[in-house]
């Protein structure tokens, strides 16, 4: 009798305990709604339904609103799962489920395939970036992707002064970084990179760093220590740093290095 009722025990204990280890695993798959926001030109995008959400590290956003605010037509085909998204001679096409886009019958490869979550088409944050061609950047502080136009992004941009027509010397080399002193890091944040520049130069020095063909001024202390940071897409492999002091000029050629 003893051993059916400890049989028995352990059954009704093996019960109680199902739906706990399931309610723990769905809990762990399950996609985190986020509070994520999205702007565009510094105005906020409104999502009448589905937000953005975070799903295996990676920040999904829904493609029509942010599409329909960039002044894009967004189509959807039932049959084939597929998004069109059209404006002026531009044309993009994506399967769900697929980790590739096309556009103008180019591809272009994505981080998480192109989703359905709650009858919304999401997509990762870079796709906006690399097939809708906009500025994209992120805002650690308030959790907000910030999407721009590239004519905005360069009209904010400080413009170098212009050069005389007559001068058309180079500066001359010289030596102001510390070479053994700069370090580059880059860490990764869903599918934003942030990368981290640490250095030594001449206290007098005005440092310039360029990432990707854009140039950005660096901050120089009085001790001749600089820091740089820059939060924008991922995948950023290299850096340019330029010193000049009185005509003369010193470059530096980094690499980053992924941090965790």
């Amino acid at each position: 009798m003893d051993i059916l009722l400890k049989k028995l025990a352990s059954f009704v204990l093996a019960i109680a305990l199902v739906p706990t280890a399931t309610f723990s695993a769905a809990a762990a798959s399950a996609p985190v709604q986020s509070a994520v926001k999205v702007e565009y030109n510094k105005k906020e995008i409104v999502f009448p339904d589905q937000k953005p959400l975070i799903r295996d590290s990676r920040t999904l956003v829904p493609i029509r609103p942010i599409a329909e605010t960039l002044g894009f037509k967004v189509d959807w085909n039932e049959k084939t799962r597929t998004v069109t998204i059209d404006k002026g001679n531009d044309n993009i096409r994506l399967v769900v489920t697929q980790k590739i886009a096309k556009k103008n019958g180019q591809t272009i490869n994505l981080d998480v395939p192109a989703q359905i979550v709650n009858q919304r088409t999401v997509v990762p944050v870079r796709f906006i970036a690399e097939a809708l061609s906009y500025k994209v950047d992120w805002d650690q502080a308030t959790q907000t992707v910030l999407i721009a136009d590239q004519a905005v992004v360069e009209e904010e941009k400080p413009q170098e002064p212009a050069k005389p027509a007559e001068d058309n010397s180079k500066p001359e080399q010289a030596s102001f970084f510390d070479k053994d002193s700069i370090s580059g890091k880059s860490f990764r944040l869903g599918t934003m990179g942030i990368y981290e520049i640490l250095g030594t130069v001449d206290p007098k020095a005005e440092v310039t760093v360029t990432l990707e063909g854009k140039t950005y001024e660096v901050e120089v202390k009085a001790d001749g220590t600089f820091e740089f940071y820059r939060t924008t897409y991922d995948g950023i492999k290299n850096f340019t740093l330029k010193a000049e002091v009185d005509g003369k000029e010193d470059t530096f050629e980094g690499e980053f290095a992924a941090r965790n």
